[in-house]
């Protein structure tokens, strides 16, 4: 074999299986459906969430997480940012919540600004719920940071 055939090989070997692939896929679609349901009464499997990451990227070798971000209405960060403690926590449990809807028997938690879903297979989903600002950038919860602010100030 030339150095051209050991290369393409190598590259065949990182890729992802097809298999693999369409099981990614279809949870992505199965939460963001979900994500939809609950906050926007619509059963989209595509709206309102974007993969991130180094599998959002395209340069995604090993399956161990697959990130993504889904985008809440406003209101939603209105009511949670109203809250005089844990907000972000409470916002986090309820897309947890919101999440456990569709995978009930998946391993669930909710940490610092995502919601991990572990499956057994070993693919496992990091989902960090978004607010898009008016320039289009993101606000994250994030229930470690909001814990801090009582000790900076």
């Amino acid at each position: 074999m030339s150095v051209s055939d050991y290369f393409s090989e190598f590259c065949k070997n990182l890729k992802m299986s097809d298999t693999v692939v369409s099981n990614i896929q279809s949870r992505y679609k199965q939460i963001t459906k979900r994500i939809n349901i609950d906050y926007y009464n619509s059963t989209s499997d595509t709206n309102h969430s974007l993969y991130v990451g180094s599998y959002g990227r395209g340069t995604e070798i090993f399956t161990s997480d697959i990130d993504m971000i889904v985008q809440l209405p406003y209101e939603t960060y209105v009511k949670f940012n109203n809250y005089t403690s844990n907000g972000q926590s409470a916002l986090l449990q309820e897309v947890k919540q919101v999440i456990q809807k569709t995978y009930n028997k998946s391993y669930i938690k909710g940490d610092g600004q995502v919601i991990g879903i572990n499956f057994t297979d070993g693919i496992d989903f990091e989902i960090v719920p978004a607010f898009i600002n008016k320039d289009n950038s993101y606000t994250y919860p994030d229930t470690c940071i909001k814990h801090l602010e009582k000790y900076l100030y």
